[in-house]
């Protein structure tokens, strides 16, 4: 038997067979749609969305999920959503987990470039806001890509702890 309990809750839960952490207040819903960054140099495209009572670590959430492009100078340097399994060789569907709040306007879960993955780990956090302008609102998400770890145990001279996103940088919604 399942139980329930709201994700967005600062209680420390004991490992529980079953568990499902329920998007009660909706707060994830925000988060989907289709985000750009563009500048006169790159361009960052992120589909991202919700998908309830998903697996995730041996329990169930309510989770944000998706894929991206991004490109430089024109060129695509990854793109997930379009085949991303085949793409660049990764068997992943989605390149973005987003399981945990900091808030209901920030989310924390992982990142994953499919060729950087096999080496370095990343983190990514997600804050959502509205910015409101005399004739419309604009919803914005503040994009911020950290590596948490790096391994490469047979010293492969490919290996690389690097980022090919930007860090840091704000999106804006367009669907």
């Amino acid at each position: 038997m399942a139980q329930t309990y709201p994700m967005e809750s600062d209680e420390l839960i004991a490992n529980i067979p079953g568990l499902y952490f329920k998007d009660t207040n909706n707060n994830l819903d925000k988060f989907e749609g289709t985000w750009v960054y563009e500048d006169t140099n790159s361009k960052l495209k992120v589909v991202l969305k919700k998908v309830d009572d998903y697996e995730y670590a041996g329990f169930f959430s309510d989770v944000i999920l998706g894929n991206y492009i991004y490109e430089e100078n024109g060129v695509e340097v990854i793109n997930t959503l379009t085949n991303p399994a085949v793409s660049q060789g990764s068997d992943d569907i989605y390149h973005i987990e987003m399981y945990g709040f900091k808030n209901s306007s920030k989310l924390v879960g992982d990142f994953e470039d499919p060729i950087r993955s096999k080496w370095t780990n990343y983190t990514l956090y997600l804050t959502q806001e509205e910015i409101t302008r005399p004739m419309n609102t604009q919803q914005t998400l503040l994009w911020n890509v950290r590596i948490y770890s790096f391994y490469n145990p047979q010293g492969d001279p490919d290996a690389r702890q690097e980022r090919r996103v930007p860090s840091l940088l704000t999106l804006i919604k367009v669907e």
